[in-house]
């Protein structure tokens, strides 16, 4: 099976494959079919491929069997990688939150500083009231 070959599609395939060789006349047995479904998978199933012919308790695997474990390890990688594509966008608008948030805070900074440089104060040495330009020894009032 091609990588890019939907595991749905490669088994129903070889479903429709095993139909005809028995109208044929062809008969193949119920574990020689999972075999060759086994068989016909690509190399990023051969981890799957081990466990389940290391986890039969004896050496007869049903076709149906085999096909429902290829769709489940199918749809753990599509969730695994959904959540990784999940994972990666949220990183990226976290780390554009992050710019922004920090753009708006020496905003808001940069706002702050302007506004005290109007603020009235009163000189410790002199005690006079005036703007934060005008006066050296500082205290608000």
């Amino acid at each position: 099976m091609a990588e890019t070959t939907s595991v749905t599609n490669h088994i129903n395939i070889i479903r429709t494959l095993f139909s005809q060789l028995t109208m044929l006349g062809q008969q193949i047995e119920e574990n020689e079919r999972a075999e060759l479904l086994l068989q016909s998978l690509s190399d990023s199933y051969d981890q799957l491929i081990i466990n389940l012919i290391n986890n039969i308790l004896s050496d007869y695997l049903v076709f149906d069997d085999v096909a429902v474990a290829i769709l489940e390890e199918k749809n753990r990688r599509k969730n695994k990688k959904d959540r990784n594509s999940s994972n990666q966008v949220e990183a990226l608008l976290m780390s554009r939150g992050r710019s922004t948030e920090r753009g708006s805070s020496e905003s808001q900074i940069q706002g702050r500083s302007k506004s005290r440089s109007k603020e009235t104060v009163k000189c410790y040495n002199y005690g006079k009231k005036g703007t934060l330009k005008g006066i050296v020894g500082l205290k608000r009032v």
